[in-house]
């Protein structure tokens, strides 16, 4: 599989919290048109069967690389971008070099560019190739060098240029050789003045322009047919600069040739960015992004919805971040391989690129993960761990990305009894009765183009299928004191297991699994006696927000109803205050009416 990274110049036009799928996707697209990649990172993660151990153990060889990415002018467009202020001195905390960025950047062409540019070469080849047959068939010029009078320049240096030129002529045209005469000549008037005196002194030869290396040359030829061979190499070399052009989405280009699978974390803005960016502008609907995205990447996974939402994940209550997730995953692995049901026994290695060095997070190279090049070292000093960490360098986010997903998949695997062997990461196939291989959307049905949302609700879109546009399972619970944590939050729903998505200290979008458990958690808020907040559903808030005139973009506890009709017993009052100060596990409960 292949992990990405992207570091930005920005990622909001405006911040704020998202009512629905499409809102979120129309404010984020905004983003994705406004700012740009500065860094991609890749990584490179394959298995090396030949190196499996004898406890059902994989070996795990990681290439992580990271690209500065500028945006080059190419067929004469000149490309404009936002930065904002808060993200560029978030990189330069990071330790990115502007520098290296403007000066080595890697350049781009969408396919849409890459198409017309090599169209319209194409075009000229063709009309070339036509001028050069019909050429073949004219009457060759008289011979006669030099009959006609010389032109009269003025003295200065285009003159000496020009005498200069006339002498290599002359003596070009008097030798035997038939090869072209080249004439070193930057200067593109003297160019243009040295085609008009050879049509005038000298007829029975041919001249053009050209360029190489970076170069230019006046070129002389003895026959037309010469001409046109040289403007048709030059046309082919500049038909194979393009792939140059290209650039950095010929990686992309090669990951969608061989159909592997795309991994990131938290990576609804990366992928946005990299559509946007090196294929085509996003489209108005993200059910037409989603067609647009699969042609190009049929297999997404997001390491961090995997964490919060699989089922043999999510009882582990791993940190949110990447840093800390891959720390954590390590750990866990660390904790409790060789049990029962416990994770498969992984190990990694690092294959830089010349030049590139990188080194995996202390925990996840270290005897835990069977990593024998570490299983002697002693652990690092404070110092050596933030000099070993990289965070928010982009290859070295890709790097970790691909650790923590061998780490999840190692506790779903083992869990599940499977071996790495059973694992399929090609192509999207069905398997048959007598193969025991499963394709990764075989293994993680509920998981795979399951892409999590950040301040959103719903929280998660579906790359592959169609979203949950049923909000009857979301209510806003608002009005609880700030002191409350997400223990407090859950042990009000109790027996319930409920999704929280905070909005601010005080309210947060609480989620039913199902149909069931959403009537059973409004059962629970009439029974609770003076409760500490409100609770209104999803359509009580989008009903509240029309009547105040409040835009649907943001979901702030002030457009919700004073008294939402799911809870006629709410003794808060008109005003929501006045609430006591107790804590969670303090509230009573009242018999259902």
């Amino acid at each position: 599989f292949i992990a990405v990274d992207l570091e930005l110049t920005g990622l909001h036009v405006k911040s704020e919290r998202f009512i629905g799928i499409d809102r979120c996707y129309g404010a984020h697209r905004d983003g994705a048109k406004t700012f740009l990649p500065v860094q991609l990172g890749v990584c490179a993660a394959r298995r090396d069967p030949t190196k499996s151990s004898p406890n059902g153990g994989a070996h795990w060889i990681l290439s992580p690389v990271s690209l500065y990415v500028f945006p080059r002018e190419a067929a004469g467009q000149e490309r404009h971008f936002s930065v904002s202020a808060a993200t560029l001195l978030f990189l330069d905390n990071n330790g990115f070099d502007f520098n290296s960025w403007v000066r080595h950047g890697l350049g781009w062409l969408r396919p849409g560019e890459e198409e017309d540019r090599r169209r319209g070469i194409q075009q000229r080849i063709d009309e070339v190739t036509r001028l050069k047959h019909s050429a073949s068939a004219a009457v060759p010029p008289m011979e006669g060098a030099g009959d006609s009078s010389p032109i009269d320049i003025p003295n200065g240096a285009d003159r000496a240029v020009v005498d200069a030129a006339r002498t290599e002529i002359r003596d070009w045209l008097a030798s035997t050789t038939r090869t072209p005469l080249e004439i070193p000549m930057e200067n593109a008037f003297q160019r243009l003045l040295m085609h008009t005196v050879i049509a005038q002194e000298f007829p029975q030869v041919y001249s053009h322009s050209s360029r190489r290396a970076g170069e230019r040359f006046l070129c002389v030829y003895k026959s037309q047919a010469e001409v046109y061979n040289e403007q048709l190499l030059a046309l082919q070399r500049e038909m194979e600069g393009i792939d140059m052009e290209v650039g950095v989405r010929c990686i992309l280009d090669e990951i969608t040739r061989g159909s592997k699978p795309l991994v990131g974390h938290n990576c609804f803005y990366d992928f946005l960015h990299l559509y946007q960016t090196f294929y085509n502008d996003l489209p108005d609907s993200i059910q037409e992004f989603k067609a647009a995205w699969l042609q190009l990447f049929p297999q997404t996974l997001d390491t961090k919805y995997l964490a919060e939402a699989h089922e043999l994940l999510v009882g582990l209550q791993p940190p949110a971040t990447l840093k800390g997730l891959c720390d954590f995953m390590a750990q866990a692995a660390s904790s409790t391989q060789g049990t029962p049901g416990g994770p498969l026994p992984v190990s990694f290695e690092v294959n830089s690129l010349p030049g590139v060095e990188y080194q995996l997070p202390f925990l996840s190279n270290g005897p835990s993960s069977g990593s024998s090049s570490s299983s002697t070292a002693s652990a690092p000093d404070a110092e050596e761990m933030e000099a070993m960490d990289s965070s928010h360098e982009a290859g070295y986010d890709a790097l970790m990305t691909s650790v923590v997903l061998v780490h999840q998949l190692g506790q779903i695997l083992g869990k599940k009894r499977l071996p790495w062997g059973q694992l399929d990461f090609g192509p999207l196939r069905k398997s048959g009765p007598e193969d025991p291989r499963r394709s990764l959307l075989e293994a993680l049905p509920l998981s795979v183009n399951r892409i999590r949302l950040v301040r959103a609700q719903p929280n998660v879109v579906n790359l592959s299928g169609r979203d949950e546009a049923d909000m009857s399972r979301h209510f806003l619970m608002a009005g609880y004191p700030a002191s409350w944590k997400k223990w407090d939050l859950m042990k009000v729903w109790s027996p319930l297991w409920v999704g929280l998505s905070y909005v601010d200290d005080t309210s947060c979008w609480v989620i039913a699994r199902n149909e069931a458990d959403a009537i059973a958690l409004q059962k629970i808020f009439k029974m609770i006696e003076e409760p500490q907040f409100r609770l209104c559903t999803y359509e009580e808030h989008r009903l509240a927000q029309d009547q105040a005139g409040i835009g649907g973009g943001a979901g702030g506890p002030k457009a919700i109803p004073d008294a939402p009709a799911s809870a006629p017993g709410n003794a808060a009052g008109a005003d929501g205050g006045g609430f006591p100060p107790s804590p969670a596990p303090g509230l009573q409960r009242r018999p259902a009416r």
